[in-house]
């Protein structure tokens, strides 16, 4: 009976750390970084991936745009005329099409960091497509670093 004890109090802590782990990892896609080039590569790893999946993040997944993206930039997107003369495309990525080695190739560079506003470069660099350069404004917001302003150079 001992024997038996024993193997099932070692099946309740193997549980507990596989719980444990799984919550860490998964809560990972959502994990806010204090480091404002991090949660940008953060996010558009994920955003890439989730565009070149075919969803749409901005419709249907905004409770976690918000943990990457401020209000105020959402509100803006939401109101731009879209299509021809308006936002024709993605709003993140500047673009029509998507390329998935966006997601994977992700150059940032520190323009200026403060305590709460940061601008930084960035060059999403594609087989496909080519790259997609341009500058981003990041608050520091809730205890994390969101996008607020995206900037495409022409």
């Amino acid at each position: 009976m001992p024997v038996l004890q024993r193997f099932s109090k070692m099946k309740h802590v193997w549980v507990a750390a596989l719980v444990a782990i799984t919550s860490i990892t998964a809560s990972r896609a959502v994990w806010s970084e204090k480091n404002p080039a991090e949660a940008l590569r953060h996010f558009y790893s994920w955003y890439v991936g989730e565009i070149a999946s075919g969803a749409r993040p901005l419709g249907k997944e905004r409770e976690l745009m918000r943990k990457f993206v401020t209000e105020r930039l959402l509100n803006r997107i939401d109101k731009m005329p879209k299509g021809p003369g308006g936002l024709d495309g993605d709003f993140f990525l500047n673009a029509q099409e998507v390329d998935p080695e966006w997601g994977k190739n992700i150059a940032v560079s520190n323009n200026y960091v403060g305590r709460t506003m940061s601008k930084l470069s960035v060059i999403l660099t594609g087989r496909k497509l080519g790259d997609r350069q341009f500058e981003v404004k990041m608050l520091f917001q809730e205890g994390a670093w969101k996008i607020d302003e995206v900037k495409f150079s022409d």
